[in-house]
């Protein structure tokens, strides 16, 4: 009887773990549907915790961006908004107008070297900056420079999106004089008004759709949009200066510091005009990788930076200096100066102006927006997660996050963010500085596109567990010599050490000094000696280069030949499963022997 009584329990306990493990195999297969369904739209392509198809080297028909190109996506930042107001930062550290263009002229021709350094891992090998920082820093220690460019990428984007926001006012004011007089039902503890706040949420929810186009199919509406603002600006111009029968006042101004304080206000003025751009300086090979050609490329950034960039911040010094003899008060965006034509005279003159200089900066804005923080931060989101983030999901997840930052604060309670965004320069100058040197010198421009996307202990950019110690201590020992000068730039009343203030004013020139002769010494002391180091990829895996790039970097076309079904990443997904190295079932061997992660090819 107590044997019967045991095989009934036992029985029992059998149908019920076996229960538990279908109920457990069916939450699993469901959990694992959803997970499914949540993955990026990969086509035929794979993916994995290393790559997607926005992560892929740029195929050669989809370079498109020539001389206009880059002219427009240089301009834009230019042409926008805040260029404008440079001048506003740069008067009140005691310089005129003269030096300040001087200042400028020569910021801009290092801000040209300084891109078209970086620019060279995108024009040659047609990889951004999230994958570039796997060279630098190993493909999970990567994670470093992408979380960096993308905290700044939120900040700028909320930032520019509010100013956008304002001259979408100027738009919906040209055509109702109650909506520029709307009543302010905000209470006095919301540093905002009822009007800007609509003005921000028009302006995102234009940008939104936005995030659906291929960041390569923007080059035409930049330019329209370079266009617009550049002929508005002009017009404002010659209509001040002619109303006001001259410059103003600030032209004539003279400066009174001592020689060497006027250096070190050039040096730091040079600072404040390069923070603005360096974001786009760093992950410029987001987009030079679209380039036609190398010399495209060149030329139109340069022209896009040194002719904009030195007019755009001209222009607004004189807005402001008419401006103050005109009406009292000196006006550096167009927005303050079209408020105080409504407050002259609503009429029909102001109205048209309003219509057309809110429809110019807005357009300038909203491409700006996207091309200089929206994207680039949508594609590092990517390189994070992959396998469920691609540039659109990114760049969607940073509209919304924009809103967390409140924006609205930058510019309508202190004036701490204003002289904060001036050290934004010194967060990327030192990963710019890196990069130069390993791209340059240490792996003398060759580099194999297939290790990127790979976690072989073998690959190129594995390191040590992923991750390449040796930049972390000069970018660090950089970022840590400027952060008492960023403290000093936002508490005025602190007594500050004048070597340390100083180092701060010229980071421009002493962080790729001191970043760059630092990680060549490490690289000196400690070489990489990486079997696969300045090597290229033997075969073209991703199909990305042309016929006259693949004979000048020695490589022979992808086919079935050399991989079964000629898709590479389903050797490289093989290689993640089952954690081995390549063998001669994945990849066949050509008539030309090649080694690849220490097997032949």
């Amino acid at each position: 009887m107590s044997s019967i009584r045991d095989s009934k329990d036992a029985n029992q306990v059998e149908i019920v773990t076996s229960a538990l493990k279908t109920e457990s195999r069916l939450q699993q297969s469901i959990w694992g549907g959803i997970v499914k369904k949540l993955q990026v739209p990969h086509g035929d392509k794979s993916i994995s915790v290393l790559r997607n198809p926005d992560l892929d080297p740029v195929p050669a028909e989809e370079r498109t961006w020539g001389f206009w190109s880059f002219f427009a996506f240089w301009g834009l930042p230019n042409f926008g908004a805040p260029s404008l107001s440079f001048g506003s930062a740069v008067l009140s550290l005691g310089l005129n107008i003269k030096q300040a263009i001087g200042a400028l002229v020569i910021s801009n021709t290092l801000i040209v070297l300084y891109t078209i350094a970086n620019s060279n891992p995108g024009i040659k090998y047609h990889v951004g900056y999230t994958i570039d920082q796997r060279m630098i820093f190993g493909v999970y220690g990567s994670y470093f420079g992408v979380i960096i460019r993308v905290g700044l990428s939120v900040v700028q984007y909320a930032s520019g999106a509010w100013l956008g926001g304002l001259y979408m006012n100027l738009i919906f004011s040209a055509f109702s004089k109650n909506y520029y007089y709307m009543k302010d039902t905000f209470p006095a503890s919301v540093p905002m008004s009822r009007r800007d706040c609509i003005g921000f949420l028009c302006f995102q929810l234009i940008q939104m759709p936005l995030s659906w186009l291929k960041p390569r199919y923007t080059n035409i509406p930049a330019m329209a949009a370079c266009c617009m603002s550049g002929l508005a600006m002009i017009g404002m111009l010659a209509y001040l200066i002619n109303i006001n029968g001259g410059p103003g006042p600030y032209w004539y101004e003279k400066v009174t510091l001592s020689t060497s304080q006027t250096a070190w206000m050039w040096l730091y003025a040079m600072a404040i005009w390069y923070s603005g751009v360096s974001a786009a300086v760093v992950n410029q090979s987001d987009f030079s990788r679209f380039a036609k050609s190398e010399w495209t490329c060149y030329l139109g950034l340069f022209w896009g930076i040194s002719i904009p960039g030195t007019f755009v911040p001209f222009a607004g010094m004189l807005y402001a200096s008419t401006c103050k003899k005109l009406y009292g008060t000196a006006y550096w965006r167009p927005d303050e100066i079209v408020g105080q034509w409504f407050e002259i005279d609503y009429n029909a003159k102001a109205r048209a102006s309003s219509f057309f200089i809110g429809l110019a900066f807005t357009s300038c804005q909203i491409f700006m927006n996207m091309t200089q923080n929206g994207y680039p931060c949508g594609m590092d989101l990517a390189g994070i997660f992959p396998k469920y983030i691609n540039i659109t999901r990114g760049t969607l997840a940073m509209q919304l996050l924009s809103w967390v930052v409140q924006p609205w604060t930058f510019y309508n309670t202190s004036n701490q963010f204003l002289n904060a965004t001036s050290s934004f320069g010194m967060f990327t100058t030192p990963i710019i500085a890196v990069n130069v040197i390993e791209f340059y010198w240490n792996r003398k421009q060759k580099l194999t596109l297939i290790d990127f996307y790979s976690t072989s202990k073998k690959g190129a950019y594995w390191y040590f567990y992923g991750f390449n110690w040796k930049p972390f201590l000069p970018v660090l020992a950089s970022v840590a010599l400027c952060i008492p000068g960023l403290f000093y730039s936002v508490n005025p009343q602190v007594r500050p050490n004048e070597n340390i203030y100083n180092y701060y004013y010229g980071y421009m020139f002493f962080i790729p000094i001191t970043s760059a002769g630092l990680y060549a010494l490490i690289l000196f002391i400690f070489p990489d000696k990486h079997e696969r180091k300045n090597m290229t990829d033997p075969v073209d895996y991703f199909n990305c280069f042309s016929e006259w790039e693949r004979e000048r970097l020695s490589m022979l076309p992808c086919s079935e030949t050399y991989i079964d079904g000629g898709d590479v990443f389903d050797v490289l997904d093989a290689e993640e499963r089952n954690s081995f190295e390549v063998d001669s079932g994945e990849i066949k061997a050509p008539a030309t022997k090649i080694s690849i992660h220490g097997d032949e090819v």
